[in-house]
């Protein structure tokens, strides 16, 4: 007896064995295959083989698993029953022409006296399948049936492939990054802006915790709110002699309207600096609510403010780095506003990968890197 289960069966994997099928059953060996459907993966053409083979030989059994939701019918076993002993082929190789031929599979080939405990387990899975209401047996009617299912999962297919074909320069393409990343090195102009940068940073870091050290204070004075405001100023702007520390180019817009709540914005920093200890996922989430309270505060400013904090783990994110990370082939999200802490942890994750394949210190050079990525190759260029 040959006993076979296999998730998918394909033609060019059928050629493989299916003389060899023939033969033993014109031998008189009884055959049995069970074959998924899942994913229409399952070629008509190899089921009608079949079938025209078993209209043949009334030895040769085939059964149809029916798709059903949650569950992938995805087996790979090949068992001959002797009267002494059997011989299994058990592991990731469906009857495809890949598996058969090609593809790196793994599987292990055992002989198993009768008896053996393992035999008894894997006779019980046929014998599991035999009894099991999720088989169809395969004659014109399943096959008709399955075609047509088939024929629509191949239409729906080759309108991706045609959609992935179009979309194939916007893939993450780690060819293209290592070349960005040589030419990145190779502007002079750009490594000293990064030097400034990092020393700018450390200068951010410290103004940060000096807004952060005000929250102590009961009521701020005139003179409180004046070094706050230089402070945050120093942050976001070059204007009127203001160092502009941070080096996001439009976050002055917007960024200055929360110069008109100090007590909140102070607060914010204080949390951003603990926050900032956490992953993050959990960092960034701590402080999003407070933000959104405070007019002119988006992701740009929060995400300055923590990576400025934590530039080992935490990004900055903007619109410039969005569209430098579309060039690469990343999907972050379309808003720039203050989305979700998920959203942002994935943000995190992508920079830190960037990071480390072009051998950045750390996140910011990260966007450094992203930023100039956005000058060179993404920024809309002016009529």
């Amino acid at each position: 007896m040959i006993s076979i289960a296999v998730a998918f069966l394909k033609a060019k994997g059928l050629e493989k064995i299916v003389d060899r099928l023939r033969l033993r059953l014109e031998a008189g060996a009884g055959v049995e295959i069970f074959i998924g459907s899942d994913f229409c993966l399952t070629e008509p053409a190899a089921l009608q083989t079949l079938l025209d083979l078993a209209k043949r030989h009334s030895a040769l059994e085939l059964y149809l698993a029916k798709a059903e939701r949650g569950s992938t019918f995805h087996p790979k076993l090949y068992m001959g029953l002797g009267v002494i002993e059997a011989r299994v082929l058990l592991g990731s190789a469906n009857m495809t022409g890949g598996a058969l031929t090609e593809n790196e599979e793994l599987s292990l080939s055992a002989r198993l006296k009768s008896g053996d405990a393992l035999l008894a387990q894997l006779e019980e899975v046929f014998r599991g399948y035999r009894s099991s209401g999720r088989f169809e047996e395969l004659d014109d009617i399943v096959l008709e049936q399955y075609r047509q299912m088939f024929k629509i999962a191949e239409d729906v297919k080759r309108r991706v492939e045609r959609e992935l074909a179009a979309a194939d320069s916007a893939i993450f393409d780690l060819t293209r990054l290592s070349a960005l990343n040589e030419e990145f090195r190779h502007d002079e102009k750009e490594m000293l802006a990064l030097e400034s940068r990092r020393r700018d940073r450390k200068s951010a870091r410290r103004v940060q915790r000096q807004i952060a050290r005000m929250s102590s204070l009961r009521k701020l004075s005139a003179i409180d709110r004046a070094l706050f405001e230089k402070c945050f100023r120093d942050l976001v702007t070059s204007g009127d002699g203001h160092r502009h520390l941070w080096h996001s180019g439009d976050i002055h817009r917007r960024g200055q309207a929360a110069l008109r709540q100090p007590k909140k914005v102070i607060r914010l920093f204080e949390m951003a600096e603990t926050a900032a200890e956490l992953p993050p996922v959990e960092g960034y989430a701590r402080v999003r609510a407070s933000a959104a309270a405070i007019p002119g505060v988006g992701i740009n400013l929060v995400s300055e403010m923590l990576c400025t904090f934590a530039p080992e783990t935490y990004a900055v994110f903007n619109g410039n780095t969005a569209a430098a990370l579309r060039v690469i082939g990343a999907t972050p999200p379309k808003s720039v506003t203050l989305f979700s802490p998920e959203a942002y942890g994935r943000i995190c994750g992508i920079v830190e990968a960037v990071r480390r394949r072009i051998g950045e210190e750390d996140l910011s050079g990260a966007d450094a890197f992203l930023n100039w990525i956005y000058q060179k190759k993404a920024k809309p260029r002016r009529a």
